[in-house]
């Protein structure tokens, strides 16, 4: 080898091994690991709905308790990111004898701590994040009757 090149093959190699890391990286994305929760509540009916795994049969309970809960961080982040998106809804002024009045919170929750809006483009590979969208809206049901929905859905995500 010519002197001096031991040096540049080496810079060259480095380079090599950051940018197949770099790829790696880039191409981490958020994936739904198919939990979900589902709450549709008025004053005229509700619907809770939970969900353990992707085409795992829904359970009662509303968030409802999984099996692998704990492992997965399920609990704290959804309710970390359902308490960000509520307080969103409170903040706003929503006025229920207002026929289309209607206020929308949006948040997500990485190991327990919340973050207003929806997930962050970047992630780790093997973190789970759950996301909360909430809304409530006056609407009219039936001779000029209103009612407010109120919807809040969480869905979990992990990162691979």
């Amino acid at each position: 080898m010519l002197k001096g090149s031991k040096p540049l093959a080496a810079a060259a190699l480095c380079l090599l091994g950051l940018s197949a890391f770099a790829q790696d990286a880039a191409a981490a994305q958020w994936v739904e690991s198919g939990r979900t929760a589902y709450l549709k509540n008025s004053f005229f009916g509700s619907f809770i709905q939970h969900t353990c795994n992707a085409g795992a049969a829904p359970i009662p309970g509303y968030p409802g308790s999984c099996p692998n809960d704990a492992a997965s961080g399920w609990t704290a982040n959804y309710s970390a990111s359902s308490g960000q998106a509520n307080e969103q809804l409170m903040a706003c002024n929503h006025n229920p004898h207002q026929l289309g009045s209607a206020c929308y919170g949006l948040a997500y929750a990485i190991n327990g701590q919340a973050y207003a809006g929806g997930l962050p483009a970047a992630c780790s590979v093997g973190a789970r994040a759950v996301v909360t969208s909430t809304s409530v809206e006056t609407v009219e049901i039936q001779y000029e009757e209103l009612d407010v929905d109120t919807i809040e859905l969480a869905r979990e995500y992990v990162c691979q």
